[in-house]
C-alpha cells in the first residue's frame, strides 16, 4: 500500500479521507495547509497528496506551484478536494498546474477511494505544465475577475447618481414648465441609455392641452402625436395604474401591443407615469435600449423615480423659490458630494467582500462537514449490514463531529444576524456584575495551565444588557482561547477613561498579531491563526456590529507574540 498525505485546515474534512484511506491500507499522514503540506511531502516523499484550494497561509494552487518547482519531488501526484462553487475555473486552473483529478466536495466515501486508487495506479512524473507567470497571471485573473466586474457595476451605479442628482438640480430650478418637460424627456434618454424618447403630459390646471416632447426622431419624417394619444390603449392604462412598465416587441410593430399609430416601430420599449400624489399627468416612453436588447429592472426602477419626480416639480410652482432659498445647502451637499459617493462606494465594496466571504464559507466550511455526514452514514450502513461494529462505531463519531461543527457555524451566523437586527432595548446596566457572570461560566481547557482573569473596576453604562453580555463573551473568549497556548496564561478585564467617557479593555498575553493582520480583524470569516485555533472568524465581527449599533468605537492593538489589547465604548444613544 501506499504512504498518501491529506491536507485540508479543517479537521472534520480529513478525519474522513485518513479513516476511509486507513481502511483501505494506506498510511496516511496529515497537514492543516499548503506551508505545512511541503514541509511533509519533502520529509516523508508521499505516492499521493489529497489537497484542498481555499486555505490560509498557503492554498491549493500554491502549494502545488511550489511542488513542481522543487525537482526532487516534482513528481508526486496531487488530487484537489474543494467545495469551490467555481468549478470549471478550479478544472482549467487546476490543470495549467499539473493536476488532472478533483474532488468535489460533497463526494461519495467510494468515490474518494476510487480517485485514489486510478491515481496510484498511473502514477507517473509530471513535468510543469505551465510557466510560472503565465499560471501567475491565471491564478491572478480568477481571484479578481469577480471584483473587476463588482467595480464596474459601483462605478456605472455612481456615474448613474451623479447624472441624476445633476438633471434633477436642473429640472428643480427651471420655471418655465414646457422647458421644464423638454429637460425631462431629454434627461430620461440620456439617463437610461434609450434610441428614442417621447413624453406627453396634460396642463397642469386640468384644461385639455396636451404637451409632448420627443428627443432623438426627426420631427420632420416622425408622424405628429395627436392629443388623443395621451390616454389611448397601453399608455392611458399606465397613467391609471401609476406604475412603470417594459414591453418587448419582437415584430416591431407598436400597434400590436396597443401604442399608438404615431409610434415609431420599435422592439423593446419602457414607459412610466408622471405623477404627483394626487395627480396623474402623463408619461415618459422610451425606445429601445441602447446595446442591450431590453430595458432592465434597475432602468425601470429609475426611470418611475425620475418619472415621479419630474411629476411633483411639474405640479409644484413654487417649488423654485423654495429650492433658491436653499441654494447654500445645496451647494454645500454638492461640495461633499464626491466623497460621499466615495464613502458609499467603499461600504458597498465592504458589502460585496462579505458576502463573498460567506459564499466562500458557506460552500467550504458548510457544505464539506454535510458531505461527511451523508458519505459517513452510508457507508455505517455498509459496516453494519457487514457486522464491522467496530468501523461503523468510528463512522458514527466522524457523524457526531461534522454535526457539531455545523450546528456551530449555524449559531454564529445566527448570532452575526441578531448582532445586525435586533432592536436594542437600552437600560443602566452593571457591567462589573454582568462581567464576572461571563467569567464565572468560561470553560477551561482541559490539558492546558488554567488561565487566570482578571477583572477590574467597570462603571455602569446604558447598553442593551444581552447585546453588552455578547460583546464581553466574545472578547474574553477570544482573549482565553489565544493566551492558553502560553505557560502562565492571563486576561484582563478593565475600563478607563477618554474625553470623560469610559472605555473597556480586554488584554491577554497570547499569540497577537501583527499590523498587516489588524486591517483584516473585525472582517467577517478572518481567522487571522489559521486551522490552529478552533473559530469561523465571526466573533469579532459580532462584537463590531454591536458596538456600532451603540454608536460606540472599538479598535486593537497587538504585536505578534506579545498578546493583544481591544478598547472600546459604548456611545450615549438617542
Amino acid at each position: 500500500m501506499a504512504r498518501v498525505l491529506v491536507v485540508d485546515d479543517h479537521a472534520t474534512n480529513r478525519d474522513l479521507i485518513v479513516t476511509l484511506l486507513g481502511y483501505a491500507g494506506h498510511q496516511v499522514d496529515e497537514a492543516a495547509d499548503g506551508a505545512e503540506a511541503l514541509v511533509k511531502v519533502r520529509a516523508a516523499q508521499p505516492s499521493l497528496v489529497i489537497c484542498d484550494i481555499l486555505m490560509p497561509t498557503m492554498d491549493g494552487y500554491e502549494f502545488v506551484r511550489r511542488l513542481r518547482a522543487d525537482a526532487a519531488i516534482a513528481h508526486t501526484d496531487v488530487i484537489f478536494c474543494t467545495a469551490t462553487f467555481m468549478e470549471s475555473e478550479a478544472r482549467t486552473l487546476a490543470a495549467s498546474c499539473g493536476v488532472t483529478r478533483i474532488l468535489f466536495k460533497p463526494c461519495e466515501p467510494q468515490e474518494i477511494l476510487d480517485v485514489v486508487t486510478a491515481a496510484l495506479a498511473h502514477e507517473r512524473p509530471r513535468e510543469p505544465a505551465v510557466a510560472a507567470d503565465d499560471f501567475d497571471r491565471e491564478h491572478l485573473r480568477l481571484v479578481t475577475d469577480k471584483l473587476v466586474a463588482q467595480s464596474n457595476e459601483l462605478l456605472h451605479a455612481n456615474q448613474r447618481l451623479s447624472a441624476l442628482t445633476e438633471l434633477n438640480l436642473r429640472l428643480a430650478s427651471e420655471r418655465d414648465p414646457f422647458a421644464l418637460l423638454n429637460q425631462v424627456c431629454r434627461g430620461a434618454r440620456d439617463l437610461i441609455g434609450a434610441r428614442y424618447a417621447i413624453l406627453g403630459v396634460r396642463h397642469k390646471n386640468g384644461e385639455d392641452t396636451v404637451h409632448f416632447a420627443t428627443w432623438g426622431l426627426d420631427p420632420e419624417s416622425s408622424t405628429p402625436f395627436d392629443p388623443r394619444d395621451l390616454t389611448a390603449g397601453v399608455l392611458g392604462l399606465v397613467m391609471q395604474e401609476r406604475v412603470p412598465r417594459r414591453f418587448l416587441n419582437p415584430a416591431g410593430d407598436p400597434a400590436r401591443l396597443g401604442f399608438p399609430a404615431s409610434c415609431p416601430p420599435f422592439t423593446s420599449g419602457l414607459v412610466a407615469p408622471i405623477v404627483s400624489l394626487q395627480q396623474s399627468y402623463g408619461w415618459i416612453l422610451l425606445i429601445d435600449k441602447l446595446g442591450a436588447e431590453t430595458f432592465s429592472a434597475d432602468d425601470e426602477r429609475l426611470l418611475g423615480i425620475h418619472a415621479a419626480q419630474a411629476g411633483r416639480i411639474y405640479e409644484n410652482g413654487s417649488l423654485y423659490l423654495a429650492m433658491k432659498q436653499s441654494a447654500e445647502q445645496l451647494q454645500i451637499a454638492n461640495e461633499t458630494l464626491e466623497q460621499r459617493v466615495e464613502s458609499r462606494t467603499a461600504q458597498l465594496r465592504e458589502i460585496i467582500g462579505g458576502l463573498e466571504s460567506f459564499n466562500r464559507t458557506v460552500s467550504h466550511d458548510l457544505r464539506g462537514p454535510l458531505g461527511g455526514i451523508a458519505g459517513a452514514s452510508r457507508k455505517a450502513g455498509e459496516f453494519l449490514e457487514a457486522g464491522q461494529l467496530d468501523r461503523a462505531s468510528q463512522m458514527l463519531g466522524l457523524i457526531a463531529q461534522s454535526a457539531e461543527r455545523t450546528e456551530r457555524l449555524v449559531s454564529a451566523l445566527l448570532a452575526l444576524a441578531r448582532a445586525s437586527e435586533a432592536e436594542l432595548h437600552r437600560q443602566r446596566v452593571d457591567t462589573q456584575a454582568l462581567v464576572r457572570e461571563v467569567v464565572a461560566a468560561l470553560p477551561q481547557p482541559a490539558d492546558r495551565p488554567p488561565v487566570q482573569v482578571t477583572v477590574g473596576e467597570l462603571p455602569q453604562v446604558d447598553a442593551d444588557p444581552t447585546l453588552l453580555r455578547q460583546v464581553f463573551v466574545n472578547l474574553i473568549t477570544n482573549a482565553v482561547k489565544f493566551a492558553s497556548a502560553g505557560s502562565a496564561p492571563q486576561v484582563e478585564v478593565g475600563a478607563g477613561e477618554e474625553q470623560g467617557h469610559p472605555v473597556f479593555f480586554v488584554r491577554d498575553n497570547g499569540v497577537g498579531f501583527s499590523d498587516a493582520q489588524a486591517e483584516r480583524l473585525f472582517h467577517p470569516f478572518q481567522r487571522l491563526h489559521g486551522a490552529r485555533y478552533e473559530g469561523f472568524g465571526l466573533g469579532l465581527s459580532i462584537v463590531k456590529r454591536i458596538i456600532d449599533r451603540h454608536q460606540g468605537q472599538i479598535r486593537a492593538e497587538g504585536r505578534p507574540g506579545q498578546g493583544a489589547t481591544f478598547y472600546f465604548s459604548i456611545g450615549s444613544g438617542p
